[in-house]
C-alpha cells in the first residue's frame, strides 16, 4: 500500500477553480442546488489525524462551506471525474483561513475539513436529503491501493 503525502497549498481563487469557487469578493455565485429545496447545516470538526482512506462527492448538487468565527481547518480536493473513486495524482490539500465561504462544483471529491485548532465550525449549504441520495464514498485503500497523510 502506497502512502501519499499532500503539502498544503493556499486557498486562492486560482487555485481553487478546478475544485469550486472561492467566495472571495463581492458579488454573487450562482449554485446549482438541482432539483430540490436549499438546506443550511452548521457542523463543527473536532481535531483528528490528519490523514485519510475515503472521499466523498456529490454528483447532483454543489455545495457551499462558509466558516464562522474564523476557524480555520485543512480540506483536501480531486477534480470531478467518471471513475468509482477520484484520481490520486490529483488530490491536493488547502488551508481554509477561517473567513471566505467556498462551493465544490457538483462530483468534486473531498473529505470533511480537518479542524487545525480546537475545533473548526462552518455552515453547509446543499440540497435536502444531498446525504441521503447523492452521496458517494470512495474506499481509496480498497480501489487505489493507498492512503494519504496531510503534511502540515
Amino acid at each position: 500500500m502506497n502512502v501519499i503525502r499532500l503539502p498544503v497549498q493556499q486557498m486562492t481563487r486560482e487555485t481553487f477553480a478546478p475544485y469550486g469557487v472561492l467566495i472571495d469578493s463581492r458579488g454573487s455565485v450562482e449554485v446549482d442546488f438541482g432539483l430540490g429545496v436549499p438546506c443550511l447545516t452548521g457542523a463543527t470538526s473536532e481535531p483528528r489525524p490528519f490523514g485519510f482512506e475515503f472521499m466523498a462527492r456529490h454528483k447532483h448538487t454543489m455545495q457551499v462551506f462558509s466558516p464562522l468565527a474564523g476557524s480555520q481547518a485543512i480540506i483536501c480536493v480531486a477534480p470531478a471525474n467518471g471513475r468509482e473513486a477520484p484520481d490520486v495524482d490529483k488530490v491536493v490539500a488547502f488551508r481554509v483561513e477561517g473567513r471566505l465561504p467556498y462551493a465544490y462544483y457538483r462530483g468534486t471529491w473531498h473529505t470533511p475539513p480537518f479542524a487545525t485548532g480546537e475545533w473548526y465550525s462552518y455552515l453547509v449549504v446543499d440540497r435536502s436529503g444531498t446525504l441521503d441520495d447523492d452521496y458517494e464514498l470512495a474506499d481509496l485503500k480498497a480501489t487505489r491501493d493507498c492512503v494519504f497523510e496531510i503534511d502540515i
